[in-house]
C-alpha cells in the first residue's frame, strides 16, 4: 500500500519545489537507486506553453528530508502564466529505501505572472481599508511604554536602584520580564517559618537566575561570571587604592583612567550576567578597549605581560609611572605595593580574557551548536511569547480584510495533505497558542531535554506543517477573497518561520531517551577476510556488536538481491557480540553483494533488532588479495529494536551454535563444525581468518564477564568441596 503523498508543490519560472508527506530515499546504492528522490525517472513534467515534456534535466536536490527541488535549466524555463503538470511514482521512504511507496500522483501549478500579481495586491489595498490600532509594544530596553520624564535627578535615582536591585538578585533588571523577576527573588531569598514569623535569608551571588522555564545562567556563561563576578570585586578594591608614582602625573587624568577602567571592567562582567546570552560584539569591543587585544581580530596569544599590556590599562599604566621594568619611581615597599596591585589586576583581566576565548564559541547563536540547556531556555522562552504574537498579529491581519473571530471559527481549511484532518481557521490559531502558552512551556519544565526530542519537536514540526498547509488550502477557491491577500498570506509566512526558528533553537539541546540497559539492540559492526588453505577458496567474518544478546538468538541476514547459496554459520561469544562466518567461497565473489545489507538478531524471547550495514569486497591491489570492508549505513548506529523487514527477500535464519572453546575464554582459536544453513551436515572447514578485533569497549566488557565467570568457577568450587567434606562426615558418624 502506497503511504507517500505529495503535500505541496511550488513552481516558478526556474525550479520547482515539491513536498512530500514523509522522510524520502535518498540511497545512492545501485541496486536502491530506482526509488531514489533524486532520480528523474520518477518525475514527468508538462509544460504545453512551453513544448517541453519529459523527465527533467536538470539537478534535483533534497532538503528537509521531505522536499525536492527541480532546477530547470534555461533553455526549458517556464514562463509566466504557465500551468505545469508535474506527475511523481516510484519514491521510496527514507526508511525503506529501494521500495517504492507511492504510486502515480499528478500535480497542476501555475507559474506566478508577476504583473497579474502586483495588479491583485494593487487590488486587494484599495478594496481593504488599513486599519490601525494603538500597538503598545514595551521598550526593548525596559522601562515605561509612554512618557519619560524631564527630571534628569531622578535618572541616577533610578539607575541607582536599579544596580542595586541587580547585584543583590544577581539578576539584570528588565520591567519587561516579570516572571524573570519572580525566579530570580526566589533565588536570592530563602523564607523560613519561626516562631509564627517569616524569616529572610539572601543566598548571595546566586547565578543560575531562573526564568519562567527554569532556565538561566548555566554551563559556560555561569562559569565566566563566576570568575568575572569574583575577579571585578578584587579589581575594584585594588584600584580605588591605586595612586600615581609620577609626580607629574595630571590628576585629572588619573581620574578619568581610573573611572574608565572601572567602567570597562564593569560592563564586561555584568554583560556576562545577561540572562539569555551576552552580546559577543559589546564584550569582544571592551575587552578591546581596557586590554588593547581582541579576541578574534589578533593571531597573537593574549599579552599576560602587565608591563606591555596596551589598551585603557596600558594608559593608566603609563601615567599613573607603576610599570615595574626599570621604573626610576619605584623606591619604597610602599611603591612596590602599588605597582603590584595594579599586576594582579591586569592578571584578573587577561586571565578573564582566555577565559573568554575559550568559550566564546558557546555563545554564538547557530543551529548547529550545541547549547548549554538553561541558558538556552532563555532563549525558547523569547520564542515561545514571539509564537504568541505572532498568533496575534495573525489574528489582526484576517480583522483587516474582514475575515472577523465568529467567521474564523466557520472558515473550514481543507488541506493538501489528507492526513491532516479539515481544521476551523481560528482552532488553527489556538492550538499554535495553546501550545506556545501552556502546554510548550510546561513540558519543557517537567521533562527536561528528553521532552524536546519526544514531544515538543514533533509537535512544533507539525504545527509548522499546518500553517504552510494552511498558506494554500485545498479548498482555497471557495474561501474568502480576504484570506487571498498578500497581506494575509505574508503573516501566515511570518507564522511559519518563527515555527522553524523554534525548531532550530530546540534542536541545539534535544536528547534521546538513553537505551535501557538490558534491551537488545546492535550499534556497530567489523570483519576481516582470508584465503582459505590452498587460496581457492576465501572465508570471511563479520562481528556485529551490541547489548543483551542472548544465547541462543538467530540471525537473518537480508538484503534486496537475495543471498548465494552459501553455508555461513552463526557464532555467539557473549552479550555484546555475534558473529556471522562465510566460508570456502569463490575468490571472486561474496555470498553478499556489495551495498547495503540489513541484520536481525533475535533472542529467543521474541525481542529483536535490527541494523543496516553496507558491503564492500574488493580486490586490494596494495595486498593482491580481496579484502572485506564493512560499515554502519550513513554513519549511523543505534537501536533498531522492533523494526520490520523492508525489502523482497531474507536470509534463512543460521542455526546458533556454541563457541567451541571454554565459556571463559574471550575469543575461540576457530569456530567448530556446525551445520549450514541449507540443513545439510557442513563439510570440514578450512582454517577461518582470525576474527577481527573488538573495539576497546567490548574487550573490556569480555574480560568482565570472563572475571565473573572465573569467579563463579571458585565459588562452584568451594561449595562442591564444602559438599563432599560434608557428605564424607555424614558417613563416618553413621553407626554401624
Amino acid at each position: 500500500m502506497a503511504t507517500l503523498r505529495i503535500t505541496g508543490c511550488r513552481v516558478n519560472t526556474t525550479s520547482i519545489t515539491i513536498s512530500f508527506s514523509e522522510a524520502v530515499d535518498q540511497t545512492t546504492a545501485v541496486a536502491l537507486n530506482s526509488s531514489n528522490a533524486t532520480n528523474p525517472a520518477n518525475y514527468t513534467i508538462s509544460d504545453p506553453a512551453a513544448g517541453f515534456f519529459g523527465n527533467p534535466t536538470g539537478t534535483l536536490t533534497v532538503v528537509d528530508d521531505r522536499s525536492v527541488v527541480i532546477a530547470m535549466p534555461s533553455a526549458n524555463a517556464f514562463n509566466p502564466g504557465d500551468w505545469v503538470t508535474i506527475t511523481v511514482k516510484g519514491i521510496g521512504l527514507a526508511s525503506n529505501p529501494g521500495t517504492s511507496a507511492m504510486t502515480s500522483e499528478s500535480v497542476h501549478r501555475q507559474v506566478p505572472n508577476d504583473a497579474r500579481r502586483a495588479t491583485r495586491d494593487v487590488e486587494d489595498a484599495v478594496t481593504y481599508p488599513i486599519l490601525t490600532e494603538q500597538v503598545r509594544f514595551p521598550r526593548s530596553g525596559g522601562g515605561p511604554t509612554t512618557g519619560v520624564s524631564s527630571s534628569q535627578s531622578g535618572a541616577p535615582l533610578g539607575q541607582t536602584a536599579a544596580l542595586a536591585i541587580g547585584d543583590v538578585l544577581g539578576w539584570k533588571v528588565s520591567s519587561t520580564d516579570p516572571k524573570g523577576f519572580v525566579g530570580a527573588l526566589s533565588q536570592a531569598f530563602t523564607l523560613t517559618d519561626v516562631e509564627g514569623h517569616v524569616e529572610s535569608t539572601w543566598n548571595p551571588r546566586t547565578y543560575a537566575v531562573q526564568t519562567d522555564l527554569g532556565g538561566g545562567i548555566s554551563g559556560a556563561q555561569a562559569s565566566l561570571y563566576t570568575r568575572a563576578k569574583d575577579a571585578l570585586d578584587q579589581s575594584l578594591s585594588l584600584l580605588n587604592g591605586l595612586y600615581p608614582l609620577d609626580s607629574d602625573a595630571d590628576p585629572e587624568y588619573v581620574k578619568a583612567l581610573r573611572e574608565m577602567a572601572r567602567s570597562q571592567m564593569t560592563e564586561i562582567v555584568q554583560e556576562f550576567g545577561a540572562v539569555g546570552l551576552p552580546s559577543i560584539l559589546r564584550i569582544d569591543t571592551y575587552f578591546e578597549i581596557l586590554l588593547g587585544q581582541h579576541p578574534t581580530r589578533h593571531s597573537n596569544p593574549v599579552q599576560f605581560d602587565p608591563d606591555q599590556v596596551k589598551g585603557t590599562l596600558g594608559q593608566l599604566r603609563d601615567t599613573y609611572g607603576i610599570y615595574f621594568r626599570g621604573n626610576p619611581f619605584n623606591n619604597s615597599i610602599e611603591d612596590e605595593q602599588d605597582i603590584t596591585n595594579f599586576r594582579v589586576i591586569s592578571d584578573y583581566m587577561t586571565s578573564l580574557l582566555q577565559s573568554w576565548i575559550a568559550n566564546r564559541e558557546f555563545f554564538i547563536v547557530s543551529p548547529n551548536r550545541i547549547a548549554f540547556f538553561g541558558t538556552q531556555l532563555v532563549l525558547i522562552s523569547r520564542q515561545l511569547n514571539v509564537i504568541a504574537e505572532t498568533v496575534d498579529e495573525v489574528r489582526f491581519t484576517l480583522d483587516s480584510v474582514f475575515i472577523g473571530p465568529n467567521e474564523r471559527q466557520t472558515l473550514l481549511l481543507k488541506f493538501t495533505d489528507h492526513t491532516l484532518p479539515p481544521m476551523f481557521l481560528e482552532d488553527v490559531l489556538v492550538e499554535i497558542e495553546r501550545f506556545v502558552e501552556d502546554e510548550g512551556p510546561r513540558l519543557l519544565r517537567d521533562g527536561g531535554k528528553i521532552s524536546i526530542t519526544n514531544n515538543i519537536l514533533p509537535v512544533v514540526r507539525s504545527l509548522k506543517h499546518m500553517i504552510e498547509q494552511a498558506h494554500d488550502p485545498e479548498n482555497k477557491r471557495v474561501l474568502p477573497d480576504g484570506f487571498k491577500t498578500a497581506r494575509v498570506r505574508h503573516s501566515l509566512d511570518d507564522l511559519r518561520d518563527q515555527l522553524g526558528e523554534l525548531i532550530k533553537l530546540t534542536t541545539q539541546v534535544e536528547q534521546q531517551v538513553p537505551f535501557p540497559e538490558y534491551d537488545l539492540r546492535i550499534d556497530g559492526v567489523s570483519a576481516a577476510s582470508s584465503p582459505d588453505t590452498g587460496g581457492d577458496t576465501y572465508s570471511a567474518t563479520i562481528s556485529f556488536f551490541g547489548n543483551a544478546i542472548d544465547y541462543g538468538a538467530s540471525v537473518i541476514l537480508h538484503s534486496l538481491v537475495p543471498l548465494a547459496t552459501a553455508d555461513y554459520t552463526v557464532e555467539y561469544y557473549s552479550a555484546e557480540r555475534i558473529d556471522v562466518t562465510f566460508t570456502s567461497f569463490n575468490p571472486s565473489s561474496f555470498p553478499l553483494d556489495n551495498g547495503d545489507h540489513e541484520v536481525r538478531v533475535e533472542n529467543p524471547d521474541g525481542e529483536r533488532a535490527t541494523f543496516r550495514f553496507s558491503v564492500n569486497w574488493a580486490l586490494d591491489s596494495t595486498i593482491g588479495l580481496y579484502s572485506l570492508t564493512v560499515a554502519p549505513v550513513n554513519g549511523e548506529s543505534g537501536d533498531y529494536r522492533n523494526s520490520g523487514y523492508t525489502g523482497s527477500s531474507f536470509g534463512q535464519a543460521a542455526a546458533i551454535r556454541r563457541s567451541s572453546v571454554s565459556p571463559t575464554a574471550a575469543l575461540p582459536s576457530a569456530p567448530s563444525a556446525a551445520q549450514g544453513s541449507s540443513g545439510a551436515p557442513a563439510r570440514p572447514a578450512p582454517a577461518p581468518a582470525a576474527p577481527p578485533a573488538p573495539p576497546a569497549a567490548t574487550v573490556e566488557h569480555i574480560a568482565a564477564l570472563q572475571k565473573k565467570m572465573d569467579d563463579m568457577q571458585t565459588v562452584h568450587k568451594n561449595l562442591f568441596e564444602q559438599l563432599e567434606s560434608k557428605i564424607a562426615g555424614f558417613f563416618e558418624r553413621k553407626p554401624k
